[in-house]
């Protein structure tokens, strides 16, 4: 067995009346093309080298094999063998809608955290049981698949520049020395990050759909002063995170960073965007899901020559996003997969009141550039209005938000009582947050502060309020312990979907009822 990493399942879409998915491998870039051990019942492409990595001085190589397969009128489980390394996924039946598994914050943002959990990886060893006993179909990753934050002290040329003032940070060019350190630094990231078991198992039984957030790049992406965002070496950062995040999460053709990049796009990428990696799906038994790139045009106040405000994603993207839900027949329902919570606490007067209190630091990354923060009150209201009307068209479309980012769990309702959002429903949107399968809860002590701003009634707009919903038998806003989150299709014909927090912890689920419109 050659394999180093793999296999890694990824969901590339339903296209009638294929049911596409690939698996990512990587070998040693000297061995053999991997084998495919035949498989029963859906086809194989041939390997396909999509990377060589590192980029700069290659040790490895990375294969993705495209696999198709034709839902039937019962659900099928296949299996592959790579090299070795076997994988196996689930198909739904014909015209079923997935069950579906969603997690985020799979790592740590510093190590002292994992003296706060007994088992790192419990909540995926729990996840792996429930898959056991009934398979999911997909797996939704929303972000923070990995936590870069280490390389401030494991990468020298990083930790050199970091210990610099603004000014000077700003100022300092992207050496050659950095290119080459940040491309080893992901490239063994992802590979020890990844190939730990209780992850590995999931990934390689449960295809995956997955978009970045901040710590897959660095710890508050996008929400720096203007000068350090555009900074040479904060640019030159981003650029080799996009790269890994291209090869690994998207699995797509990455070229030497030289080289003229590879125009590979993901065959669920919404057309038209002026930059990043949305993603959408539908058909998928009634359901559809849209998947928002937050960090790849997330940028603060830029100034001259530029002059562009602050932004989370471009006016041409969303004009591309909204086109494409607008192409998509109605559903029974949307998930839309937003890695930041777009309904949640008032983070800045959270803020305020954090700043009273020694030693509440680790709650910063979540303060500066959630969707409530000043500079983008009014992109998120374009977008709640928008979803809103999606929701009313004729038809009907019962929309939901999925997120994570904020280590905690917990529920949102965005309503609408204006006259063109209709009654039966499609007026009410959710926000269900999970996070993080891996990184602990906040401090006790800066939940309370938080938990004590949950019964506040937010005024999104003119009739258009956000509320936070009481979890569980205790009346509480949120839930301060490691989660995923699993959304299940009624299977009475309701067309209900079930949403099930497993909380470590705790022997019972935490459940919210999505009803369709009407």
């Amino acid at each position: 067995m050659s394999l180093v990493l793999g296999p890694i399942l990824q969901f590339r879409g339903h296209s009638a009346p294929d049911y596409n998915v690939s698996a990512l491998v990587v070998t040693d870039r000297n061995a053999a093309t991997p084998v495919v051990k035949k498989p029963v019942g859906i086809t194989a492409g041939k390997p396909i080298p999509i990377a060589d990595i590192p980029l700069l001085n290659p040790l490895y190589r990375v294969w993705r094999v495209d696999l198709k397969a034709t839902p039937a009128a019962q659900e099928a489980t296949f299996r592959i063998d790579i090299d070795g390394g076997v994988a196996s996924f689930t198909v739904p039946r014909k015209g079923q809608a997935p069950r579906l598994a969603y997690a985020s914050c799979n790592g740590f943002s510093d190590p002292k955290y994992m003296e706060k959990v007994d088992r790192n990886f419990e909540r995926w060893e729990h996840m792996a049981s429930v898959h056991e006993a009934k398979p999911y179909h997909l797996l939704l990753m929303g972000g923070d698949q990995i936590y870069s934050d280490e390389m401030r002290v494991t990468v020298p040329s990083m930790k050199t520049w970091f210990r610099k003032s603004l000014a000077e940070r700003a100022k300092a060019q992207y050496t050659k020395q950095m290119e080459a350190d940040l491309d080893r630094f992901f490239t063994r990231l992802y590979l020890d990050r990844w190939k730990q078991p209780e992850p590995a198992l999931m990934f390689s039984r449960v295809p995956t759909i997955m978009m970045w957030d901040d710590h897959d790049i660095i710890d508050g992406w996008g929400s720096y002063p203007e000068a350090l965002h555009s900074s040479p070496v904060f640019q030159g950062l981003f650029a080799t995170a996009k790269r890994y995040f291209r090869i690994f999460q998207q699995q797509l053709i990455q070229t030497h960073p030289h080289l003229k990049p590879s125009a590979e796009a993901h065959p669920c990428a919404i057309p038209g965007v002026a930059d990043g990696f949305h993603l959408g799906f539908k058909d998928l038994g009634g359901l559809s899901i849209l998947v928002p790139d937050l960090r790849s045009e997330r940028h603060p106040d830029l100034k001259a020559p530029t002059a562009k405000p602050t932004q989370i994603i471009s006016f041409d993207s969303w004009k591309a996003i909204y086109a494409w839900l607008d192409g998509v027949k109605q559903h029974k329902h949307l998930l839309v997969m937003t890695s930041i919570p777009v309904g949640y606490l008032d983070l800045q007067a959270a803020e305020k009141a954090l700043d009273l209190i020694p030693g509440q630091q680790e709650l910063e990354d979540d303060l500066r550039d959630h969707w409530r923060s000043l500079p983008h009150r009014d992109e998120r209201k374009r977008l709640i209005m928008r979803l809103l009307d999606y929701a009313s068209a004729p038809g009907g479309c019962k929309v939901t938000l999925l997120s994570g980012d904020v280590h905690v769990a917990g529920a949102c309702i965005i309503e609408s009582q204006l006259a063109q959002h209709r009654t039966d429903g499609a007026g009410v949107i959710f926000q269900l947050i999970s996070t993080g399968i891996v990184h602990p809860s906040p401090p006790a002590l800066g939940v309370y502060f938080l938990e004590s701003l949950g019964a506040a009634q937010e005024q999104i707009s003119y009739r258009v309020t956000g509320s936070m919903v009481p979890l569980g038998t205790r009346g509480r806003y949120l839930i301060p312990a490691r989660n995923w989150l699993a959304i299940e299709p009624d299977e009475n014909g309701k067309n209900r979907l079930w949403a099930n927090w497993h909380i470590e912890g705790s022997e019972h689920l935490v459940t919210q009822v999505i009803d369709p419109i009407g």
